[in-house]
């Protein structure tokens, strides 16, 4: 298939007015000549519209309105309109550094059996001060596939999604490509575990896109119920539907993600609710599927220590 550009940047856009106009700029500022950005309104109630029309001159942009209809269905919309080769996701509110595009796409030219390049995220705030980065785990190296499955169902979601490029050979639900429109905050996570059952992974090692964090700003730390909640629903899918895959799901492996899922929230529920008594009956869960749970014994001694007088 012959493909307009190649690479198509997907940006879901709700009540983004704030930060929508840097992240579009960041988009079209890319060293790398072909890119597009589809732009997908979700119904947004503020000045969200008017600043994005400003581009449409730029004939690099597609641009959608819809009824707000969530995010994953907003994204779902935005790669079933996507003109590249290859795709991203962009929110309204991250940016990307100028070589981002150029870089990640050199990696997947030169090497057409992987699937995703990715780099770590710089966490900012809104003075663009610099938090920490997230999102590492092989500096510079390829990631065969079979490890990047297992790292991402046993472990948890260690990518930071929007500094991800990736190729479409696995999207096979024309409709959904993206995921469940039902699926809030975790489609992200499913997925990456769907095209690592089909391709390698490469991680660069410099953070080549920024993420911004505010104690009043809405993102995943600050939704955490529903995270939790949807995390459950996907590691049971997953299960499912690779029991019998490429790279299986096995019981074993099951046990150790929902051993690790209920120690993340053994972390929320102790160190930010103070809720002692779900944190031991999540303890006795952790326990009973995975006894050799480390973290369970380093949030022991971290409890224990903080009751101990100073």
């Amino acid at each position: 298939m012959s493909w307009d550009y190649k690479v198509s940047a997907i940006m879901p856009v709700y009540n983004g007015e704030e930060f929508v106009g840097d992240a579009i700029d960041s988009v079209l500022s890319q060293t790398l000549d072909s890119v597009e950005l589809v732009v997908v309104d979700d119904g947004s109630t503020d000045g969200s519209a008017e600043v994005i029309e400003q581009y449409l001159p730029d004939d690099r942009i597609q641009f959608f309105t819809q009824e707000n209809q969530g995010v994953t269905e907003t994204t779902n919309r935005g790669i079933r309109k996507a003109r590249g080769e290859l795709l991203t996701i962009h929110p309204q509110d991250d940016f990307s550094k100028p070589d981002r595009f150029e870089k990640q796409i050199a990696v997947l030219e030169e090497n057409p059996d992987v699937g995703l390049v990715y780099t770590p995220a710089m966490f900012i705030d809104f003075d663009g001060n610099e938090l920490g980065e997230w999102g590492s785990w092989r500096e510079g190296e390829r990631i065969p596939s079979r490890e990047l499955f297992y790292k991402l169902y046993v472990d948890g979601n260690f990518l930071a999604s929007p500094a991800v490029v990736f190729r479409r050979d696995h999207l096979d639900d024309d409709q959904r490509p993206w995921g469940d429109p039902d699926m809030d905050v975790a489609s992200d996570w499913e997925h990456w575990l769907d095209a690592a059952q089909h391709y390698d992974a490469y991680e660069l090692p410099d953070p080549l896109l920024k993420m911004q964090r505010d104690p009043d700003h809405d993102y995943l730390g600050g939704r955490r119920e529903t995270v939790l909640e949807e995390e459950k629903v996907v590691l049971q899918r997953v299960r499912e539907r690779y029991a019998d895959g490429p790279t299986p799901v096995t019981r074993r492996h099951y046990a150790r993600a929902m051993s690790n899922h209920y120690l993340r929230e053994l972390k929320f529920r102790l160190r930010e609710e103070e809720d002692y008594r779900a944190s031991a009956r999540l303890a006795m869960k952790i326990f009973a599927l995975n006894p050799l749970n480390r973290g369970l014994y380093y949030e022991f001694v971290r409890f224990a220590s903080s009751l101990s007088p100073r």
